[in-house]
């Protein structure tokens, strides 16, 4: 974590936890940050942080302290932290799946949590975790470029698959739906997109100068991430009777088609990546049959959940 994200994370944590508003003095204390000698240099930093601190969506409030004196500063936890989030017994079973694919141990932690807040009792069983190759984290890398209106340049696999170089001008960070998206000016189309943070493929980098680009003074983040870019994709299924069910309750209908005698169902809106568990969930009574890259993913899937439960002596006889 680089010096400047470290210090407006800690700010935001301050203002979060205070139970009145706080002054720039009180904050400079309370963080450890700002200890300039020269006291309008520290001040100057403290508004870029707090702009900054606006720009990534945090919402930073200034308001009259000491009768008028000063100034305080706050964040409502109500306008920033999300409510509690309350899922179905399939949604648990969902993520059950993904920790034991992924998680590490803080990740199973959180999952035993929801387990017990679940609406039905879900037996959980222990599983050796499976440890998936994935990207560098790219939050600090985009957190950095946003505020710094620096572009970004990364690789991007889109929800069909696709895998495509972009150069943003990156405006904002926004979460919806569990989900984190980078909203930027896309400079090959020319146009506003929305980038899920998880679909950035290695870690992202910055081209050119700072402070290159404003950020519109209209941005309409919750607009923003409802645009083509989180675009949804229909997936086809081969089932048999024992997946068919749980196929058809998330809108799955007959194409007319069928393979190796099964018939064939097509789901749409389904995220490829939010989704992944539940399609390694249908296995072996569900096969995708389209498209490729979604076929791939699930394969890919299935052989490491294998080769983490694979005998240890069956390895040793296969050498």
């Amino acid at each position: 974590m680089t010096q400047k994200t470290e210090r407006l994370v800690n700010l935001t944590v301050a203002l979060l936890e205070a139970r009145r508003p706080m002054t720039f003095a009180e904050l400079k204390q309370r963080t450890g940050f700002y200890e300039q000698s020269d006291v309008e240099s520290a001040r100057r930093m403290f508004e870029r942080d707090k702009d900054d601190l606006r720009r990534l969506g945090v919402p930073v409030e200034v308001v009259d302290v000491a009768f008028g004196e000063d100034l305080g500063y706050r964040v409502e936890r109500r306008a920033y932290e999300l409510p509690d989030v309350d899922l179905t017994a399939e949604e648990v079973a969902a993520l059950a799946l993904a920790v034991h694919l992924t998680g590490g141990e803080g990740d199973r932690l959180a999952l035993t949590k929801l387990v017990a807040r679940a609406p039905d009792p879900i037996p959980v069983e222990e599983q050796p975790a499976v440890r998936v190759e994935i990207a560098a984290d790219p939050v600090d890398a985009v957190a950095d470029a946003v505020v710094t209106r620096t572009a970004l340049v990364f690789s991007y696999r889109a929800a069909d698959g696709a895998v495509s170089r972009r150069t943003v001008d990156p405006y904002a960070i926004a979460q919806r739906r569990g989900s984190w998206y980078l909203v930027a000016r896309d400079h090959d189309r020319d146009a506003q997109r929305a980038f899920r943070l998880d679909r950035m493929q290695g870690r992202p980098t910055t081209v050119g100068p700072a402070k290159a680009f404003e950020s519109p003074k209209d941005l309409d983040l919750a607009s923003a991430v409802s645009g083509p870019e989180l675009a949804t994709i229909d997936v086809d299924l081969a089932v048999d009777g024992t997946a068919r069910w749980a196929v058809e309750s998330r809108g799955g209908v007959q194409t007319g088609a069928s393979v190796d005698g099964r018939p064939v169902l097509r789901v749409p809106g389904l995220d490829p990546t939010r989704d992944l568990p539940w399609l390694l969930g249908l296995w072996p009574g569900a096969k995708v049959v389209a498209p490729d890259a979604v076929a791939r993913s699930v394969a890919d899937g299935l052989q490491a959940v294998i080769a983490a439960h694979r005998d240890p002596v069956d390895q040793e006889v296969d050498r």
